[in-house]
């Protein structure tokens, strides 16, 4: 029943209270806004010590007429000493102690005194269960009389007198008609407000809640609590107020079924109490085939009573142990204290279990499993002692042994287990089940959880679901073919880390249980080497073919986006030496992942220092990382097409030659904020060597084709080139048909230029009618030196008539642009050119140009500084 509920379930713990000269006004306001119904008064000096109380219905004893009634201080108006009532108390001992002391609160205390709390009989009524209500059924069953009713206009102080001599916590008060309800806590509020001269009218609370008398009791508590309030109306069939309901009535019903309750406990208990005597009669009689030896005493330890067993183990019979202390059997292993704490325990609970020493007839000294009860008789008083024992020589013996066993099972376990934390191996043993048996520390470590959160832990709450499908096919295996099954894994604990091992995994059965070894070796540093090999041999191979730079660069950036978890990679190539403003020129080398209108805004560009990360790597030479491009004003121009790629860090590496000269930048843009762990810095840092072998190899290889291809003084083409480029202009004229103009260019009088001002200036002029001869030309021209100072010209899709004026024009501008010599000397040079183009008879290139090198003569032999042009068969 609820009334069996200790108090400590419901009392408000948050203590009220004031000082002892604190004014009734105050105390009444501290009550009225704290909602509570008591204030407790202490000693400042002592806060532990409660003084008194001060209630509504101390409230209701105050002199309404007296104008200084709310300044006495609360020490002269209360109530003391304090009821309390102990913390072990139940709800129902609180019921009837409200009815008993006419009060509505009670001080909860613990044994030692101290407050824990109050308990009203609010809460008391608020916490009975729906049984009681079961019980009284409606609420006329407790309304005991007709309340007191005053009119409204009725002094405060006139119906305070006459609800203290009613000896009532409440009034109905008459207002035209409707019915108000006036309660020691409206009363409580008045005094808080300061004032007790107004009318019971200006007081109460309207309207009444009434409720019909054959309502029922939980109803009515309901309405209670719905309402907030503790007192009802209670209606008759006819509509008039025939009582008023309260918490007090409602609580003297708990007492009531309190008290029915314990005077059925009380039939109960004496019921059991004549089955007890019949048992302990049959108990007599089966003690006497117990295995275990049964002696009764009296209050004194005197033996009383024996059975066999008794005999068996101690030596004694009965009629040597009948009559005799129990320091018969006393080993003298245990001091007085011993006893002293048994026989306390005993006093206190009734029973003591545990072991004990004793000795037997022959003086062996023995351990006894021993059990001791107190039986009382009907005052209460311990009259004997009921000694039940058993001999455990032999269970101690074996439990001496198996702790031994124990212990050196547990030695070579911790051995075991040093071993396994101290090999450079994750082992784990894991059931059919997959839960973790053993683990060792680093394997511990790298599943991320310590050893003793692991073990029984199953494997799909630290693994990844695909790592444990591998699992159970190895498991499988190992079970089906009794052999180690051996595994190379990538297990990725860490998105960002990902490691790789090797496995080695052997089934075992230990009894009924089906169990896995598994030892792995973290080869992440391998597995990193050798691709870092396989990259630099793939690298090579494309070196040594002489394949393309941005296929290599690709092949490098594919590599590290593929290192690099959610990376992006991208290449940029320095274009030339730094400009006046700082700027340097750069060229996009590789992007193979980001997008075409990405690297649109990269073909051409100028790195500054002050650029995001690319910049800085670029001009100084070191490394340049942000974790975070939101964060960094460095990124502001950038910001946008940033966004849009989903990039939150760069990571920007300097391409660096022997020299240490800045070759290039690989940049990394990735989808999260963070730094490159150690193994993604040495695969950066291994990309950007192999970048720059392939970047020197490339310029190296550039610069070859540029020797072999290039006249070195001209910059034109050289013999061999132009010849080639001639060829396949020619060929492609003959398949399309087109007209083909060729012509030779020579310099007039240029042996005397060299014999006259020198090797160096005759040089000069050559780089001057080169730089003349390729102004104005179309870009599909051809243009190149044949030797000495004499040059050709091929041009495509041009009939005689262009090329004359092609070369018309030539000669002019040679003639026209002056050429100065070193010492700052004018002279004045002048070319002759012959001209042809291809007919339908010519099948050869060599006639075109024996035909153009006939012309050129003729142009000679007429005065020079001319061009002519030769259609004909040769001389």
């Amino acid at each position: 029943m609820h009334y069996d509920l200790p108090v400590t379930r419901i009392l408000q713990r948050e203590l009220l209270v004031c000082s002892p000269d604190t004014t009734l006004a105050v105390a009444a306001s501290r009550m009225h806004e704290a909602r509570c119904g008591s204030i407790l008064v202490v000693d400042p000096a002592l806060p532990e010590q409660v003084l008194g109380i001060w209630t509504e219905k101390d409230a209701l004893a105050l002199d309404f007429n007296d104008p200084h009634a709310l300044e006495r201080p609360v020490i002269e108006v209360m109530s003391t000493p304090v009821k309390t009532l102990p913390d072990h108390a139940s709800l129902g001992e609180a019921a009837v102690r409200f009815k008993q002391d006419r009060i509505r609160h009670l001080l909860v205390v613990d044994g030692s005194g101290r407050a824990q709390g109050v308990v009203s009989q609010t809460d008391v009524v608020n916490n009975q269960g729906i049984e009681f209500y079961v019980h009284l059924r409606n609420v006329e069953s407790v309304v005991k009389s007709l309340p007191l009713q005053v009119e409204a206009e009725t002094p405060m102080a006139e119906v305070v007198q006459r609800m203290r001599e009613a000896r009532c916590d409440a009034a109905i008060v008459c207002a035209k008609g409707v019915k108000g309800i006036l309660t020691g806590q409206d009363v409580l509020r008045l005094i808080s407000q300061g004032t007790l001269a107004t009318t019971a009218g200006r007081v109460a609370s309207f309207p009444l809640i009434i409720v019909p008398r054959d309502a029922t009791l939980y109803q009515a508590r309901q309405l209670f609590a719905e309402r907030r309030i503790r007192h009802l109306g209670v209606a008759g069939d006819d509509g008039d107020i025939v009582g008023l309901l309260s918490y007090a009535d409602i609580l003297d019903s708990v007492e009531q079924e309190y008290v029915r309750e314990l005077q059925a406990a009380l039939a109960d208990q004496a019921l059991r109490l004549q089955k007890s005597e019949q048992a302990l009669a049959l108990a007599s009689k089966v003690a006497e085939t117990s295995l275990e030896a049964i002696m009764i005493t009296d209050h004194r330890q005197i033996i009383r009573s024996v059975n066999p067993a008794f005999t068996l183990i101690t030596g004694y019979t009965a009629e040597e142990a009948i009559g005799r202390d129990t320091r018969l059997l006393k080993s003298g292993l245990h001091d007085r204290a011993f006893y002293e704490a048994m026989y306390e325990r005993i006093t206190e609970s009734g029973e003591w279990r545990g072991e004990i020493m004793n000795r037997r007839k022959n003086g062996e000294i023995y351990p006894e499993a021993m059990t001791i009860t107190a039986v009382r008789n009907a005052a209460g008083i311990i009259s004997n002692y009921v000694c039940v024992f058993s001999d455990i020589s032999e269970q101690r013996r074996s439990e001496s042994d198996l702790a031994e066993s124990r212990q050196q099972l547990e030695q070579q376990s911790n051995l075991t287990e040093s071993i396994l934390d101290t090999l450079p191996l994750m082992v784990t043993v894991r059931d059919e089940a997959g839960r973790f048996v053993v683990v060792n520390e680093l394997a511990a470590s790298v599943l991320g959880k310590g050893k003793p959160d692991l073990v029984g832990c199953p494997d799909e709450e630290v693994l990844p679901a695909e790592t444990i499908k591998r699992l159970r096919e190895d498991d499988l295996k190992a079970v089906q073919s009794g052999k180690v099954v051996v595994r190379e894994e990538r297990l990725a604990l860490d998105t960002d880390n990902p490691r790789h091992y090797l496995s080695y995994r052997r089934a075992i059965r230990l009894g009924r249980r089906q169990l896995t070894i598994a030892a792995s070796v973290d080869i992440t540093e391998r597995k990193h080497a050798e691709t870092m090999l396989a990259v630099e041999r793939q690298v090579l191979r494309l070196i040594a073919e002489d394949a393309p730079l941005q296929r290599t660069l690709e092949l490098l950036s594919g590599k590290v986006e593929k290192a690099v978890p959610r990376a992006r990679a991208m290449v940029l190539l320095r274009g030339g030496p730094a400009r006046e403003d700082g700027g340097v020129p750069m060229s996009l080398g590789a992007a193979p992942s980001l997008p075409a209108w990405f690297r649109e805004t990269l073909t051409s560009s100028v790195l500054f220092a002050r650029d995001a990360t690319c910049g800085p790597a670029l001009h100084f030479g070191v490394q340049h990382l942000c974790d975070d491009v939101r964060l960094d004003p460095r990124f502001s121009p950038s910001r946008e097409r940033l966004d849009r790629l989903g990039v939150l860090s760069v990571w920007s590496t300097p391409i660096m030659s022997p020299g240490r000269d800045s070759l290039g930048v690989f940049t990394l843009f990735l989808d999260d904020c963070r730094r490159p762990t150690p193994l993604e810095q040495e695969t950066l840092d291994h990309a950007c060597k192999m970048a720059a072998i392939a970047i020197e190899r490339s310029r190296a290889s550039a610069e070859l084709q540029r020797l072999a291809t290039t006249d070195t003084l001209t910059g034109l083409a050289n013999r061999s080139r132009f010849l080639d480029t001639a060829g396949e202009e020619w060929a492609r004229s003959r398949r399309f048909g087109h007209a083909l103009g060729v012509l030779m260019i020579d310099v007039d009088h240029f042996k005397r230029i060299n014999d006259t001002h020198g090797h160096a200036a005759g040089d000069a002029a050559l780089r001057h009618i080169a730089a003349c001869l390729g102004t104005g030309i179309r870009e599909v021209d051809r243009l190149g030196r044949m030797g000495g100072e004499e040059f050709a010209m091929v041009l495509p899709e041009t009939d005689g008539v262009g090329a004359m004026q092609v070369a018309e024009r030539l000669r002019q501008t040679v003639a026209a642009e002056p050429f100065m010599l070193a010492d700052g000397v004018p002279l004045r040079l002048t070319v002759s050119i012959g001209v042809t183009v291809r007919v339908e008879r010519d099948d050869v290139l060599d006639r075109l140009f024996a035909r153009a090198d006939e012309a050129l003569y003729e142009a000679k032999r007429n005065g020079r500084n001319q061009a002519v042009f030769n259609n004909g068969a040769l001389n």
